[in-house]
C-alpha cells in the first residue's frame, strides 16, 4: 500500500472551496499543510520544501492565479508543476490546455470520494519517473471476487489493482507463501492470473488503521490476453486523473 511521507500543501481559495477536504485527507493518513493565501503558500514550500509532495489547488481560479502558484509555490518542488493537483469541476479543453503549457498533470474531478483523493494524490507524490510510477500505481477498487489456493476457496474483494499485484480485503486471509488462482472481473474482461501472497493483515496483525483487514498477493504468471487487460484498466485511470 501507498505510505505517504511527505505532505500534501492545500491552497484554499477566498471562498474557502476546500476547507473540508483538509479533514478527509488527514482521515485518510495525510499529514496536510493548509495555506489561506499565496503568500502563506510560498513561504511554507520554502520551508517546508523536502516534506511537500503535492499542492492542491481549486480548479476554478483564473489561469493567472494558478500560474502565480506554479511560478511562486510549485518552482522550488522536487516534481516542480506537476506536483500540483487541480480539484473541481471538469474544465473546459481551452483552459485544460492552458494549464497543461505550464506543466501541470493532474486533476482530481468532481464529484471524488476518498479513494479518488488518494489515487490523485499518489500521482502527484510519487518520486518515480511515469513508466516506473505506472508499474506500480496501487488503483483503488471495490471487486467482489474468489481466490483458490487449490481447491480451498476464499470471498474476497479487490481493495486495490496494480500491474504487478492486488490487495485482497478479506476477514480471513490466506498465509504469506500461498500460491494462489485468481480472477477478476475488469470492465472488458476477466483477469486471470497466478499469484503469491506476500503479506497478510488480520486483527491480531498491526497494519495501517485505514486498510481493512486482507492479503497483499504478487502476480507470479498472467497471460498475454490478461495483461492487455490490466493495462487497459490501469490507463482508464490514470486518464480520469491526468489534466
Amino acid at each position: 500500500m501507498q505510505e505517504y511521507e511527505r505532505f500534501a500543501l492545500l491552497l484554499d481559495s477566498q471562498e474557502a472551496e476546500l476547507g473540508r477536504m483538509a479533514m478527509r485527507l488527514l482521515e485518510l493518513g495525510i499529514d496536510v499543510m493548509y495555506a489561506n493565501d499565496l503568500d502563506e503558500a510560498a513561504l511554507l514550500s520554502r520551508q517546508e520544501v523536502h516534506r511537500l509532495g503535492a499542492v492542491l489547488v481549486s480548479s476554478q481560479g483564473p489561469r493567472s492565479h494558478i500560474e502565480n502558484i506554479v511560478n511562486r509555490v510549485c518552482s522550488g518542488l522536487d516534481a516542480g508543476a506537476s506536483s500540483l493537483v487541480l480539484v473541481g469541476p471538469e474544465l473546459a479543453e481551452e483552459k485544460a490546455a492552458a494549464l497543461r503549457d505550464l506543466g501541470i498533470q493532474w486533476r482530481i474531478c468532481e464529484p471524488y470520494d476518498e479513494r479518488d483523493l488518494r489515487f490523485g494524490l499518489s500521482l502527484a507524490m510519487s518520486k518515480e519517473h511515469a513508466d516506473d510510477r505506472r508499474k506500480s500505481l496501487r488503483i483503488p477498487t471495490e471487486i467482489p471476487t474468489a481466490v483458490f489456493m487449490g481447491r480451498y476457496r476464499q470471498d474476497v474483494t479487490v481493495y486495490d489493482l496494480s500491474l504487478s499485484g492486488a490487495y485482497f480485503a478479506s476477514p480471513h486471509p490466506f498465509l504469506p507463501g500461498s500460491q494462489l488462482s485468481i480472477e477478476i472481473p475488469l470492465p472488458d474482461g476477466p483477469f486471470v492470473a497466478k499469484g503469491e501472497v506476500c503479506n497478510a493483515k488480520t486483527a491480531d496483525v498491526t497494519g495501517r488503521a485505514d486498510v481493512p483487514d486482507g492479503m497483499g498477493v504478487a502476480f507470479t504468471h498472467i497471460n498475454e490476453k490478461s495483461t492487455n487487460l490490466l493495462q487497459g484498466f490501469v490507463h482508464s485511470w490514470l486518464k480520469r486523473f491526468t489534466l
